[in-house]
């Protein structure tokens, strides 16, 4: 499979960027959350790989509604990243397993709305998450997932050799705790 991606400037620089936590901001149709995408298979890509020459890791990508996370953040992913080509998608539990080569990846889709969503981060290991159309998650739930961040793979297979959390978000308002 031949991916045709040239990220803009200000996604290079985001992509760059190895700070654990960090936010693209743009304009509708600058690209944000197709360098996001790609975010998630570079990180997955720049894993150390285990004793079997794997390279694992487990991502969390959010949106604040499941509606939202259907109908543009999974079909922007999978437009990219096809199952049967690039791994399989269960639609049931939307979760992406992602398998190109030597790169495994577990992605989960998740609808995280407000404070009452933070217990389902519970006992959560993940390797990085994405926060899609971030101005509109609750900051409980940006908190939590800095906690459930850098725990895969576990301490005992290596741990993870980058951890991080990152948003795309069109310009938020200024009443927003984003802005």
């Amino acid at each position: 499979m031949n991916i045709d991606f040239t990220p803009s400037k200000t996604c290079t620089e985001f992509m760059n960027s190895d700070a654990k936590m960090r936010v693209l901001m743009g304009p509708v149709g600058s690209g944000k959350s197709v360098a996001s995408c790609f975010e998630i298979v570079r990180r997955a890509s720049q894993q150390q790989p285990g004793q079997d020459g794997v390279r694992r890791s487990r991502a969390a990508v959010v949106r604040e509604t499941v509606r939202q996370l259907t109908d543009t953040t999974i079909k922007t992913f999978l437009d990219w990243f096809p199952p049967g080509v690039c791994g399989n998608f269960m639609r049931t539990t939307k979760t992406y397993f992602f398998k190109v080569g030597d790169v495994e990846c577990e992605i989960m889709f998740r609808a995280l709305d407000d404070s009452d969503d933070v217990a389902n981060l519970n006992s959560l290991e993940l390797t990085f998450a994405w926060f899609n159309e971030c101005r509109d998650i609750n900051p409980e739930i940006v908190d939590a997932m800095s906690k459930r961040i850098g725990r895969f793979p576990s301490a005992k297979d290596g741990g993870p050799s980058w951890f991080g959390m990152w948003g795309d978000t069109n310009p938020p308002t200024m009443d927003t705790w984003w802005y």
